[in-house]
Parts: structure tokens; C-alpha cells; sequence
């Protein structure tokens, strides 16, 4: 399972290949999901992973309205609101420094974008129609004890001159209300899944829009592009959900931090490499209990990956299948192996993990390296 089989001989080719037989794994061509779990492999002491959000405008329709709330459509019959795709935002926040990176708890993180025809709420003139006193699409939410915001919004819309985009302001308060951080920066999205978006109603009553990623002066002013586009996953309720993860720099002392993620695997081994058996126990995070989810095994051998199906290993090939998908519990149980030889695979790292999908599990770090065979 667990070998790059073309840097092996042809008689341990023959070894490994019996031995992939008694663990039923697939074997196919693969990718490597290196740059997924690099921050794994590569991390600092606190294991998470830092990616440094860029500074930008605030822009011309910044309101601080002190809206706390998490659902952004809410108190309005604007049906440029109603009638947007939904969806939902998640920021992971990170206290980023030059030797650690840490969970933020304490940011006050502040969103504001277009509604479906273009338009912001509370503003007028700039090319659209007067919404003065109205408050959609606009709210703050405070990073929790694992660095996280989640905002209910949905897909925004265009105006002239700009790419699709949302604002961001991240601040940080004294015990007299002071501000003592503050940062805006701004997300942005996949050209190709805006344009389908962009092709149904309301969203298509304004016709093509004028400015893509590629000729926006925004985006196109940072030198890590990829850093500021939200990673999107199409709901099967409809919508879609987005998630980022934002490292701030110069974040006050006085931010609380913690690498502790919100979750926990416990592993037990049996037996010895010619005959293993190892379960790991994934403890689910109590606000994720009852929610849908998946819970993910892999492992890495040199450079290639293999996930398990929840019947069988096989080589990642694109699809990375979820070992168990559906209900979170409370706790989760995986064999991982069931007295089977790993001889042929000394040296292979394991990794468990839940999310609500991959890319979820991937931004809150919620995996682990939780066994490596044959040490």
C-alpha cells in the first residue's frame, strides 16, 4: 500500500504487490496530496498554518454599523438579498509572528459586500441607487476559542470597475472600547464559478460584467494571488460554502491564542508489523456533534498519498473519498488496520481528521498525524 511502487525492484515490486493484495488496496496512478497536508509536515511548533492575508482598501462603502450577527441576510425585504445564492462564509484567523503561527480568539472580524444587482446597503451615489439606513450584508462576528468566524450571506454580486469581492476588517479592542489593531483586507473568487453564478437570476438582470480578476486592479496588486481567493464547495442544498484561512501580523498581546485544535484523536496498537492492528478514536469538537460531516484517513509514503474508503485503501487519484460520512457523534471509530503485515511499508505516516468536507478539515486543521508503521 504504502510504497512508491516505481523506485522499487522488480522483486519487491512482486513483495509489495502481494502484500497490497491482503489489504485490498486499489492501485492506480495517483496524485500527491503534498501541498494539502504541508502544513503537517512541515509546520511550526504550534502545527497550524499561517497563510499572511495582504493589506487593502477598505473602499469606498465602509459603514461601521455594529451589527453582531452572524446571518447577514437578515432584516430586509431587499429581493436582490432574498433571492441571492447562498452562502456560506467561514475565516479562520491566525496569530502569525516570525517563529509561530497560533488560533486567534478575541478578533472582531467585520464583512461587508454587494448584494446580487451590485449595491451596498447604507450608501448612495458611486453608481448605485440610495440605500441609506438600510444594514444588509453587513456584520461583525468575534473569533472563537479556535480562531473562527462563520457568516450566512450570499454570493456577491458586481459593480463597475470591480472583481468580485467581499471586505474584511479585522480589530482588536481595549477594555475602554479603543481600538488597538485594525486591518482590512479583501477575498476573492473563482472567475469560472462566478460566471456560472452570474448566469442565473437575479444575478444576470445586469448583463456581463466589466471587470474579472484578471484586470482588477485589487487582485492584481498583491504578489500571492492565490493566497486571497476563498475556497468554494458547491452544497447539495444549493449555494455554496467558502472558507480562507488569514494570518495577521502585529496582532496585540492581549489576543488570546492557543494551538490546541478544537478536536482530538486517541490511537491503540496491537501486535507488530507482520501482524498490526491500530484504531484511532476521533473526538468531535462539541459544537460539530449532530452536524453532517466526514471523517478522513490517509497516509503518506515518500512522495505519494493513499486514503481509505471506509473499505478499502487506494492510491489518491483526484477524488478523495471520506471514511465515514454522514452524522457526527461524539467519537468516531477507525481501524485503521486489522491485523494485517505492514512490513512492506515501514516508515509510512497516518493521518485522521474530520470536516464537514476536505477542504474544511483541511483550513481548521482538524487531522492529525497519528501513527507512523513499523518505529
Amino acid at each position: 500500500m504504502l510504497q512508491d511502487l516505481a523506485l522499487l525492484s522488480a522483486v519487491s515490486r512482486r513483495s509489495v504487490l502481494r502484500t497490497l493484495a491482503t489489504l485490498s488496496l486499489a492501485s492506480f496512478s495517483g496524485y500527491t496530496l503534498r501541498d494539502l497536508f504541508a502544513q503537517t509536515t512541515t509546520s511550526t511548533s504550534s502545527d497550524l498554518d499561517c497563510v499572511l492575508s495582504p493589506t487593502m482598501t477598505e473602499g469606498p462603502y465602509w459603514v461601521d454599523e455594529k451589527l453582531n450577527r452572524s446571518d447577514l441576510t437578515t432584516d430586509t425585504t431587499r429581493s436582490s438579498v432574498l433571492n441571492g445564492l447562498p452562502l456560506l462564509l467561514t475565516i479562520n484567523v491566525f496569530k502569525a509572528t516570525a517563529n509561530s503561527c497560533a488560533v486567534a480568539q478575541g478578533v472582531q472580524i467585520d464583512v461587508w459586500h454587494a448584494d446580487a444587482i451590485g449595491e451596498y446597503s447604507d450608501a448612495s451615489g458611486n453608481g448605485q441607487s440610495s440605500t441609506k439606513g438600510q444594514t444588509f450584508l453587513r456584520g461583525y462576528q468575534t473569533t472563537d476559542s479556535s480562531g473562527i468566524v462563520t457568516f450566512k450571506t450570499i454570493y456577491p454580486g458586481w459593480y463597475v470597475g470591480r472583481t468580485t469581492h467581499i471586505h474584511v476588517r479585522a480589530r482588536v479592542f481595549d477594555a475602554s472600547g479603543n481600538a488597538t489593531y485594525n486591518f482590512t483586507t479583501q477575498l476573492f473568487f473563482d472567475d469560472t464559478i462566478t460566471d456560472s453564478v452570474y448566469s442565473n437570476a437575479p444575478y444576470n438582470s445586469r448583463g456581463t460584467r466589466d471587470t474579472r480578476n484578471t484586470n482588477d486592479m485589487h487582485y492584481n496588486g498583491v504578489s500571492n494571488k492565490t493566497d486571497t481567493l476563498v475556497t468554494l464547495n458547491q452544497e447539495a442544498s444549493g449555494g455554496y460554502s467558502a472558507s480562507i484561512a488569514m494570518g495577521l501580523q502585529n496582532l496585540p498581546d492581549s489576543v488570546a491564542t492557543s494551538s490546541t485544535r478544537n478536536f482530538s484523536v486517541s490511537t491503540t496498537s496491537s501486535g507488530d508489523s507482520s501482524n498490526l492492528t491500530l484504531t484511532s478514536i476521533v473526538s468531535v469538537a462539541s459544537a460539530d456533534i449532530g452536524k453532517q460531516g466526514n471523517v478522513f484517513l490517509a497516509a503518506q509514503s515518500a512522495d505519494t498519498w493513499y486514503v481509505h474508503n471506509g473499505s478499502q485503501w487506494i492510491v489518491y487519484n483526484l477524488d478523495f473519498p471520506a471514511y465515514y460520512k454522514g452524522t457526527l457523534q461524539a467519537t468516531h471509530t477507525v481501524s485503521v488496520f486489522s491485523g494485517q503485515n505492514v512490513q512492506a511499508f515501514c516508515g509510512a505516516d497516518i493521518y485522521v481528521g474530520y470536516g464537514s468536507s476536505l477542504q474544511d478539515m483541511l483550513d481548521k486543521n482538524q487531522y492529525q498525524k497519528v501513527y507512523t508503521l513499523c518505529q
